[in-house]
């Protein structure tokens, strides 16, 4: 099977974030078939669709992968477990977090069944998922739409800026020189 750009977005809003999300990034590239390409610098974001007096620590990596788009999500719930990842089945929307990895894109694989839907079906509307995506993959190009991040990173910007949207903040920040040396 031929290699896949894959897009993940990564984040956390408990305990060390920023370690917790470098750990997560490079074991993943720990597993077979897949390889770590790029990840973005780590963002701080207010919490989306949710109450909580915890920001997130967002970043978005690119891996290549020779699995398939479910073979991948396993790798990622498995990473999600691996660093303490809880799930309620009880539990409505969304809620605080020690890891939450997102598959964001499979190349130009366009899926909905469901256990998965790709591309990511709120991608478009969280600020935390396109400025990272930006800052690694500016030019990639959505396969439903057919724009590139940056387009929809300046159209989330528009909307929120005129209103249309309910508020997001976000800030890059960088990746602490110690924790990233640490995660090597």
């Amino acid at each position: 099977m031929s290699e896949k750009e894959v897009f993940v977005g990564l984040g956390s809003n408990l305990g060390d974030s920023a370690r917790t999300l470098l750990n997560a990034w490079n074991h993943l590239g720990k597993q077979r078939g897949v390889t770590l390409s790029a990840l973005s610098p780590p963002f701080l974001s207010s919490p989306v669709d949710m109450a909580s007096n915890h920001w997130f620590t967002n970043a978005v990596g690119q891996v290549d992968t020779t699995h398939s788009p479910d073979q991948f999500l396993n790798i990622l719930l498995d990473t999600e477990n691996h660093f303490g990842r809880v799930r309620n089945d009880d539990q409505h929307g969304f809620s605080d977090r020690t890891i939450d990895l997102d598959l964001l894109y499979f190349g130009v694989v366009i899926l909905d069944n469901p256990r998965l839907t790709l591309p990511h079906p709120r991608r478009g509307d969280r600020l935390f998922v396109l400025a990272p995506l930006a800052a690694i993959a500016p030019d990639f190009v959505d396969p439903e739409n057919g724009r590139t991040i940056t387009e929809l990173h300046h159209h989330l910007l528009h909307t929120l800026a005129s209103n249309q949207s309910s508020k997001q903040e976000i800030n890059q920040r960088s990746w602490p020189e110690d924790i990233f040396k640490e995660s090597a």
